[in-house]
């Protein structure tokens, strides 16, 4: 297989056909996504209204959907600064052009589900590839996922322009409160419990900060992911 330099500017049609070979680690300058969301919502929350109650020592229903709502809020905020998914969802991030190597999958855990790949050919037209067909690599093992061409091969051309490649797959620690980490569920209630009693802003130095056990929870919780 021939060598290329790729400290010298390429075309189009070479940047796309690089034969997948040895290795590459990989990093945000490698696999940069243009845009990540969630296409599929959680259909639970990792903590249940009555959980949350308990933990808040409310024994009435009149508060009940302002505390669903900070359950909700809580869990979004504990994915985003862990970079996880707690409950089963499905994401979708895409790019302008494929990588010469790996594609990194953010929000882990990524689920043994199908992943599927969409691209938009050099003549317009829109092309699907999926691991379920076999057609590429799935490396479930790394922290975070990610998906690489089969060996001795290469991603397929693509032409380039804006999301030109979209990939979706599912992520998550399965489908119920039960399977998110105690720590994940710790983190929620004590967001929930310190939200529901100050209801505005508060100084680190005043009465009423994030209690302390928060910050110990996140970092114990912490998988370092680069950002």
């Amino acid at each position: 297989m021939s060598s290329i330099d790729y400290s010298a500017p390429q075309s189009p049609s070479v940047m796309t056909t690089v034969l997948y070979g040895l290795p590459r680690n990989s990093s945000p300058t490698i696999t940069p996504y243009r845009s990540l969301a969630r296409v599929v919502q959680p259909t639970v929350e990792p903590v249940s209204l009555l959980e949350a109650k308990a933990h808040c020592r409310v024994d009435t229903e009149a508060d009940d959907a302002y505390i669903q709502g900070l359950i909700s809020t809580a869990r979004e905020y504990v994915e985003e600064i862990h970079d996880v998914t707690l409950i089963t969802s499905t994401w979708e991030t895409r790019y302008y052009c494929f990588p010469l190597w790996e594609l990194v999958l953010p929000r882990l855990p990524m689920l043994d589900a199908p992943i599927t790949v969409t691209y938009r050919d050099q003549e317009g037209n829109l092309q699907s590839i999926t691991s379920t067909a076999g057609q590429f690599q799935v490396d479930r093992y790394t922290v975070p996922g990610r998906i690489l061409p089969l060996y001795a091969n290469y991603w397929p051309p693509v032409r380039g322009d804006e999301n030109s490649v979209i990939v979706r797959w599912q992520a998550g620690y399965g489908a119920s409160g039960d399977s998110v980490p105690r720590l994940h569920r710790n983190q929620i209630l004590l967001l929930v419990g310190h939200w529901y009693v100050n209801r505005e802003a508060v100084g680190v130095g005043n009465y009423g900060a994030i209690p302390m056990t928060f910050d110990t929870l996140r970092a114990a919780a912490d998988w370092g992911a680069y950002r």
